[in-house]
């Protein structure tokens, strides 16, 4: 896994080096920027491929894990730094999460300023924990990635490291167009994406948490009761409790090893259990 950690970051690299060079090369070739905005224009549209056709109003369900990977951190680090910087390490850093979570089996369904947010859909074979273990897995990818690979490049190259968590939890999932007919986009609802957002914001940097119907589907060794939970949801007289836990996610590094390569660009809903 060592040798996957070290392409990641080594795209990044690349990545921020092309961005610095960008704005010459755009202004010294105009066919050059004309080839760019084509190219741009050929790469399919983001979020579940299932969904991408729905017409405005109309939803889609799945049940899936989802996923958000976001820079911890960043806004502070944006009042201080220039704003070209700021802008190469987001979109460089974003972009390699983003295809690390595409190699390890999820669909990148947004990017949310300084954050990922993914799904892994098991509607094929794969039983739903088996999704949670993908979706996991993906995320130990990221976490350890940038931590023990990317920040030593970016400290070698005079860039202050990034700082990375993950918030997670599992259930239905609702693909709806949003918007009209002069511009929409496929919004995705539903209390699973929702809480999984709650715990990327209570996860530290390199942290994991996930909600509680996802934790339930890992190995109770692999998960602890967060320190802040249960939230507490009331109606009227009914009051809910809904847990969330720190997510061992270090134990999933073993396992990540060889997913990407199996998985050779297809997602988790290809897999098929023998």
């Amino acid at each position: 896994m060592a040798r996957e950690q070290d392409e990641f970051a080594a795209a990044v690299m690349r990545r921020i080096n092309e961005l610095r060079q960008s704005d010459l090369v755009i202004k010294a070739s105009r066919t050059q920027a004309e080839t760019l905005r084509a190219s741009a224009a050929a790469v399919p549209p983001m979020g579940h491929p299932d969904f991408h056709n729905l017409p405005i109003g109309e939803v889609g369900t799945r049940n899936a894990a989802a996923m958000f990977l976001d820079l911890r951190r960043f806004t502070a680090r944006s009042f201080w730094d220039l704003p070209e910087e700021i802008i190469r390490v987001n979109v460089a850093v974003m972009s390699e999460l983003a295809e690390a979570v595409q190699r390890h089996g999820g669909y990148v369904l947004g990017l949310r300023g300084d954050g990922v947010f993914a799904c892994f859909d098991g509607k094929g074979q794969l039983d739903d924990r088996g999704v949670a273990a993908f979706g996991v897995a993906a995320g130990a990818f990221a976490l350890d990635a940038v931590r023990n690979s990317l920040n030593h490049l970016l400290h070698d190259s005079g860039i202050e490291p990034v700082q990375v968590r993950v918030g997670l939890d599992f259930g239905r999932l609702d693909f709806v167009r949003i918007g009209s007919p002069a511009g929409s986009e496929v919004n995705v609802l539903g209390f699973a994406a929702n809480f999984a957002s709650k715990c990327e914001k209570y996860a530290l940097s390199w942290e994991m948490v996930a909600g509680e119907t996802l934790a339930n589907l890992l190995p109770q060794d692999d998960v602890n009761h967060h320190g802040e939970s249960p939230v507490r949801y009331t109606r009227d007289n009914d009051v809910r409790s809904y847990r969330f836990y720190d997510v061992s996610w270090n134990r999933y590094l073993k396992h990540v090893d060889g997913i990407a390569e199996q998985l050779a660009g297809r997602p988790v809903s290809a897999v098929r259990v023998a």
